[in-house]
């Protein structure tokens, strides 16, 4: 009898740290496409919106498909442009990066932008304050495949961003 109270005693301790590690998780998961994503943001996230899925041209007359997805307020894009062939072996252009805040309204003197691999790929990261909005925005740029480029956008979460880069995952179903 000892033994089967220790052997429930046991199940139901386990029971218990399983039940509140489902209850405290912090990967949020998502398909937008042809794409899987998962994301740690480091807070447990109920809030996805997945975009509907927007096709255009750029002026150079490139078609691109723009998938776009909202979590807990990070904004996940992926940009797919079918006749693209970036040279996902060499470091990605942070020059990009850069180009982004600036468009963003991020202050030139304050954007501060490296390379980094994110997604196990060449990208960068930058960061630049926004006085109008008296906030810090934070940019990641990374290619995810020879013709999709992902982009991770949030403000004033020096935490989450970090996370993010250190864990997100796009995988595209083949």
């Amino acid at each position: 009898m000892k033994i089967n109270a220790r052997f429930f005693a046991f199940m139901f301790v386990a029971l218990a740290v399983f039940c509140i590690t489902l209850a405290y998780g912090t990967v949020t998961t998502f398909k937008t496409g042809p794409f899987s994503v998962s994301v740690d943001l480091g807070i447990p996230c109920n809030d996805t919106n997945i975009s509907k899925t927007a096709q255009s041209e750029w002026l150079n007359g490139n078609r691109y498909i723009d998938y776009n997805t909202s979590a807990c307020g990070v904004s996940i894009f992926l940009t797919t442009t079918d006749n693209a062939n970036n040279d996902v072996n060499n470091d990605f252009d942070t020059g990009i990066t850069k180009n982004d805040l600036l468009k963003l309204g991020a202050d030139k003197e304050t954007i501060n932008v490296s390379e980094r691999k994110i997604n196990g790929w060449p990208g960068a990261f930058g960061s630049g304050y926004v006085s109008k909005y008296g906030s810090t925005i934070y940019e990641a740029d990374f290619y995810v495949n020879p013709k999709t480029v992902g982009h991770i956008l949030l403000d004033n979460n020096e935490t989450e961003i970090v996370s993010a880069l250190k864990t997100i995952h796009v995988t595209e179903a083949g």
